[in-house]
């Protein structure tokens, strides 16, 4: 189960595409999926009609370099395919450090507000 930062880097021909027609940016796409972009991706989904918005904390942080891990692999959820590697993901913040953090905090609450969700 990838994250938004690690799907990016899978596949670069769709990433490319991707960048391109949904994100609406010209030129070439970054390598990795800078935190503006997941932010984008994540407000197209706020703003969806859809009834139900479903966004995994790991693509949450990714809206805040200092926030997200480093290495995008480090947020992934499971490897369907490694029976060694199954819903291994732990939260590498205390949610105390979380409470603190207020830009990224009302960031997310803008774009929960921005989408009626």
């Amino acid at each position: 189960m990838s994250t938004i930062r690690g799907w990016w880097k899978e596949d670069p021909d769709l990433t490319q595409r991707f960048f391109n027609q949904e994100v609406g940016q010209p030129g070439q796409a970054p390598a990795t999926c800078e935190s503006w972009i997941c932010k984008s991706i994540l407000e197209q989904h706020m703003t969806s009609p859809a009834m139900w918005c479903i966004c995994q904390f790991q693509d949450l942080l990714g809206v805040d370099e200092q926030l997200c891990r480093t290495n995008p692999e480090d947020e992934r959820i499971n490897v369907p395919a490694n029976p060694r590697h199954y819903w291994r993901y732990r939260m590498h913040l205390p949610l105390e450090t979380l409470l603190k953090c207020d830009r990224f905090n009302d960031g997310i609450r803008d774009l929960v507000r921005q989408g009626n969700r």
